[in-house]
């Protein structure tokens, strides 16, 4: 299919999956800052031309532009617009195009500078003023700049950009569902789709810059919102969900100069962000046979109860099974807050003779609160008999750091320096929630009642005892199973990680010639990690009821985590003889007593060199091998490797090539663990200009990752059996996960001015990757490990007059995947392959 866009396709190439029409609309920020940036910028000229001529003798500065400006009063101004069209023609998946570029048709303003200086440095209001715009008009990133100084008095920036987010990138494989299915669902969005706007400004004032004591103040705000989706567990379901996030942030500062060769800087910078997400689900494609709503989720597991979903495929929408988990309405709500308060001191200084110092030392101390959370969950999970649930708390965390660090160069003589850095890192973070959860259970089933259509229990721990006596079977009871967890959850979490870090490195450097100097050095760090982990049971309740219900297990009160074990029940969990129902208190099995703490100590030895042979070739190479006696996770190696050569040669004034080695090395390969990991680049690039009007750059760079790690899974596979190789792991099975990428990538670019109003562009740069993975799934497709993507450009600009040109541009762009997309036995994806052409007609005056 073909897909001509035309000028309002940006916007429609992003409703690709349900958006809130009551989400608010926030295009008014785009609008304003950028006519706030303008609005200052016109101000600030109109007052320029009142200034006075330029005086005798006093040069323009140098121009930075290749035209020469204009002057008016005491001003030299510059500006430069392009403007024009583009066309985006693609064939293919949208989605995927949108996720990589996201381009569409349309008028755009592709670039538009004013830039004032002035002449001699007398300007009433400002001396520079720089003003700098690209991809207004409907891009998907829009830029403005606006900078403005007055000699001695302040330096002012402001920064406003704007950023569309778009990822719908679908690797669910429709996704997992035989064809076998009567009707297979045809998943044609990511699960994890999304299309955020995020709008950020930047604001800084510098005040008496030349001076001893000079202020700094700064203001930033960064604003994230739009629709989503996201995946929910137990049901597999996808549902919509809306995010706004809002940070501001504001920066004080001050640097003192008093003293010689010396600057002391304080800062303080306060953060604050809140967030605000709320989640529904809105997909509803199916229908129970009494024609209720229900989202049955997108993964079909094909075993019993729900073998065979769909009973009616006929019907609009599909009729389904009850008996399939499923969730008849779902909703989230949570507004976590933050705040981020930092102080810091540096220095700088030369003062001693020989010795070049600088540091710093920071205090923070962060506040994460999320007072509100609510979620409603009302559909049923076979495995448990769950019918629905209920669940609120709130979490406080707190992120506490103290960091410094020195860094000194010795010159101990001319040719021989000593340099030693330091730093220092503490950081702790406590955190603390609390869970108050209700799940709710379906009641005896009557005639025709089963799964989604059986009735919920009005059973609580206040009423139990009234409507439901032993054996707990009578209408009113809820029916538990063996797996289902309690009927009320109070818990209080506590939870604890903190790291202190010291490293030192110490390097001695010698300059044997001009061209020709080694350093040595020798690293070491120490670090001690501890972690903390307590659940307490505050108040569990597992009220009595269910089918298998006897007396041995308490009509079923005795499960989960107070389930009998010979004959008795776990230490915390009491049984109310009155009611039959079981109260757990305490900790839970696995909490922490006490902290556990990690000594990790690294030392490392590493050698560099530099060479410059006849000013026509530079070489420069580095190695470093290090060793940690401790690891904190599975893939913290414990061997570290590290080779670089990067060398430049210059064989004529025109002419220069460049050519970089760099091998990273990581072991931890001791029993049971097995982690190997490498990354290893190559590239050689390669830039000449023969003559004038003609330039040739091309260049190739490979890059090999690798990584494998005994992992262990607790689910079956038809892949890997084997049992897990951890000692004491909870998961039965185990094999050596390993991932694998190889990319190769070039590029090449010739320009060419056949006449002297006349620039032609031609060029090439794509990516050829293979990789492979272990999947521990068969019916997995491989995704983005097998790709080429490839995007020719060309361009040919005409200098019609004076400051005024013309320029055409086209940009292909192919997508190919060449993996596995489609498994044996799936309903088909669809292709995830795009490619097409973009066309710009651009229009540029320049004075």
């Amino acid at each position: 299919m073909v897909f001509t866009q035309s000028a309002p396709r940006a916007k429609e190439n992003r409703r690709h999956f349900a958006i809130d029409p009551a989400w608010p609309d926030r295009r008014w920020l785009h609008r304003a800052n950028p006519a706030f940036l303008l609005a200052a910028a016109l101000i600030f000229a109109t007052a320029a031309k009142a200034q006075d001529p330029e005086l005798p003798g006093q040069g323009p500065m140098q121009q930075t532009s290749e035209t020469p400006g204009k002057t008016s009063g005491n001003y030299i101004t510059q500006q430069n617009i392009e403007f024009g069209y583009r066309d985006s023609t693609i064939h293919g998946n949208l989605s995927n195009y949108d996720t990589f570029l996201n381009y569409g048709s349309g008028w755009r303003l592709f670039d538009y500078d004013l830039d004032m200086h002035s002449v001699n440095h007398r300007g009433l209001l400002f001396d520079d003023l720089s003003f700098n715009n690209f991809g207004y008009g409907g891009d998907p990133n829009s830029v403005s700049r606006l900078r403005i100084d007055k000699n001695k008095w302040y330096d002012f920036r402001a920064m406003y950009r704007r950023d569309e987010y778009f990822f719908n990138y679908n690797l669910l494989a429709n996704p997992l569902n035989p064809t076998t299915f009567p009707t297979p669902v045809a998943i044609v969005n990511s699960p994890n789709a999304l299309n955020y706007d995020r709008h950020m400004q930047d604001y800084d004032l510098l005040l008496l810059p030349e001076s001893r004591l000079r202020f700094r103040l700064g203001y930033s705000r960064v604003s994230t919102g739009g629709p989503g989706s996201t995946g929910y567990e137990p049901t597999s379901a996808v549902v919509g969900n809306n995010v706004q996030a809002i940070t501001n942030e504001y920066r004080l500062g001050l640097d003192y100069r008093g003293l010689p060769r010396t600057t002391l800087s304080f800062d303080e910078l306060l953060n604050y962000t809140r967030v605000n997400t709320s989640v529904a689900d809105q997909n509803f494609s199916f229908q129970l046979a009494n024609g209720t709503p229900v989202d049955l989720g997108v993964v079909f597991q094909g075993t019993t109860p729900c073998a065979k979903p769909v009973t009616n495929a006929a019907s609009v929408p599909p009729t389904v099974t009850a008996n399939c988990n499923g969730i008849l309405s779902y909703s989230l709500a949570d507004a976590p807050r933050a705040k981020f308060p930092v102080e810091k001191f540096s220095f700088q200084s030369n003062y001693f003779k020989n010795l070049e110092m600088s540091g710093s030392a920071a205090y923070s101390s962060s506040s994460n609160v999320m007072t509100d959370l609510s979620e409603l969950f009302n559909g049923w999970i076979s495995r448990t008999a769950t019918r629905g649930s209920t669940t609120a708390g709130p979490a406080e965390a707190k992120r506490v750091t103290a960091d410094a660090n020195w860094a000194g160069e010795y010159h101990i003589t001319q040719k021989l320096s000593l340099r030693d850095e330091f730093y220092y890192h503490n950081w702790r973070i406590p955190s603390s929630w609390a869970t108050a959860e209700t799940n709710l259970f379906a009641t005896k089933p009557g005639p025709g009642q089963t799964g989604l259509t059986l009735p919920i229990s009005p059973a609580t721990p206040t009423n139990f005892a009234a409507i439901c006596q032993p054996p707990f079977t009578s209408a009113s009871c809820p029916q538990h199973s063996a797996s289902s967890g309690p009927d009320v959850l109070n818990e209080a979490v506590s939870q604890f990680l903190g790291q202190n870090l010291r490293s030192n490195l110490v390097e001695l450097k010698y300059n044997f010639t001009d061209h020709l100097s080694a350093y040595i050095g020798y690293f070491y760090q120490a670090r001690t990690i501890s972690d903390f982990a307590a659940t307490i049971d505050t108040g569990e309740i597992y009220l009595p009821g269910g089918a298998t219900g006897t007396a041995a297990n308490d009509f079923l009160a005795a499960r989960s985590d107070c389930a009998i074990t010979g004959g008795v029940l776990p230490s915390g969990c009491t049984l109310n003889s009155a009611t039959g129902a079981i109260t757990e208190f305490g900790p839970d099995a696995g909490s922490d007593t006490a902290r556990n703490f990690y000594y990790i100590h690294e030392n490392a030895a590493e050698f560099g060199v530099s060479a410059r042979i006849k000013d026509k070739l530079r070489i420069h190479a580095d190695v470093m091998a290090g060793y940690n006696d401790n690891s904190f996770t599975r893939i913290s190696p414990r061997q570290l490797q590290s080779y670089k050569v990067h060398a430049t040669y210059e064989p004529k004034p025109w002419a220069s090539v460049t050519a970089a080695v760099d091998i990273q090395e990581n072991r931890d390969n001791v029993f049971a663990v097995n982690n190997i990991e490498h990354g290893r680049t190559y590239s050689l690039a390669t830039a000449l200009s023969p003559r004038n009007g003609f330039t040739i750059d091309f260049g190739y760079s490979y890059l090999d990752a690798y990584t494998q790690t005994e992992i262990c899974f607790p689910n079956s596979s038809a892949l890997f059996t084997q049992a897990c190789p951890v000692a004491n792991a909870s998961s039965p099975l185990g094999t050596l996960s390993f991932y694998a990428s190889r990319d190769n990538y070039a590029y090449a670019d010739v320009m060419w001015k056949p006449q002297k109003r006349v620039t032609a562009m031609i060029g090439y740069l794509g990516s050829i990757v293979r990789g492979s993975t272990t999947f521990l799934n068969p019916l997995t497709p491989t995704g983005t490990l097998d790709f080429d993507y490839f995007t020719p450009y060309a361009s040919v600009t005409f200098d019609i007059y004076k400051g005024v040109s013309y320029r055409t541009a086209w940009n292909y762009y192919g997508y190919q995947n060449y993996g596995l997309a489609n498994p044996v036995g799936l309903a088909p994806l669809p292709s995830e392959n795009f490619n097409g052409n973009n066309v710009t007609f651009v229009l540029r005056y320049a004075y």
